[in-house]
């Protein structure tokens, strides 16, 4: 088999950050970050916008706005089906815009990533962060590597993530928001033989490529832990614009999701019925 192993990281991935306008107050801070953690850096950089056009001086970035010319409201789905559609490499190294790097990136380990999944044409993804979900996993064909389990909860994820660019637009559909991309694609992949991977480092202690707080925004409002994050880091930030998140708890949490995956109900049913065969789960006790 030819070798497609690629000469240098700019030729291997594009980075997507997908975001919207309404999140430009994000863009600062999280490039700021990225440069400070991630200083060898060099592969061109998307940021999904709908209208906006911005720049971070010293990064190859480019704006996305998917929405110009398009007067109907896209949907979150159709917003990185565009964005995708400007990716110029097979692989694309996915982030939203409120996850905010706090260490180091491994930048080496992701290079190794991605040369493996050049090298393996079977590979469709390569989770980067800890965040990836909870499992289970199985042995990975390397010591650095971990299976996801065909069953696992999560397996689709949009947390920071090497994917091959065709196999993430398979996943999505156009009416789904975000967290509908997650259960339902996540079921969807229950029926495929996709092969997801998660890589971390063989080194104690192990670490994963790339870490930041799970996740910066919650809700439209930030995690209170990004206080301390902005603050080692000399990034000043009016946060009362947005104020903190509280979590919900116990039922109150249960329907904010549900109401967040029912907000397109046929598309939600003809998931639920895909997934049970028929609605009696409706009924069970």
């Amino acid at each position: 088999m030819r070798n497609l192993k690629m000469e240098n990281q700019t030729e291997n991935y594009t980075v997507l950050v997908n975001s919207c306008d309404a999140f430009e107050d994000c863009w600062n801070p999280f490039f700021t970050l990225f440069c400070k953690y991630w200083p060898d850096f060099s592969a061109p950089i998307l940021l999904n916008t709908e209208t906006k056009s911005w720049f971070f001086e010293g990064l190859d970035l480019k704006c996305t706005q998917v929405q110009l010319g398009d007067h109907k409201r896209l949907s979150w789905s159709d917003c990185l089906i565009k964005a995708l559609d400007q990716v110029k490499t097979p692989l694309v190294l996915y982030f939203q815009e409120d996850y905010f790097i706090h260490q180091t990136v491994d930048s080496a380990l992701i290079q190794k990533a991605c040369e493996y999944m050049y090298e393996h044409p079977g590979v469709q993804r390569i989770a980067l962060t800890r965040h990836s979900g909870p499992g289970p996993f199985e042995k990975g064909p390397e010591d650095w590597l971990k299976t996801v389990s065909r069953n696992a909860r999560y397996r689709i994820s949009t947390q920071a993530c090497l994917w091959r660019v065709e196999n993430l637009k398979s996943y999505l559909k156009n009416v789904e928001n975000g967290w509908m991309f997650e259960i339902f694609g996540t079921w969807r992949s229950h029926k495929r033989n996709d092969l997801f991977l998660v890589a971390s480092s063989t080194e104690e202690p192990i670490e994963p490529a790339i870490d930041y707080l799970h996740t910066g925004i919650i809700k439209g409002q930030w995690h209170s832990g990004m206080k301390n994050v902005f603050s080692e880091n000399k990034i000043n930030i009016d946060f009362q614009k947005r104020g903190f998140h509280v979590p919900q708890k116990g039922i109150k949490r249960k329907v904010a999701v549900i109401r967040k995956l029912s907000e397109n109900r046929s598309h939600a049913l003809k998931e639920l019925y895909l997934r049970f065969g028929s609605f009696e789960f409706l009924s069970r006790e």
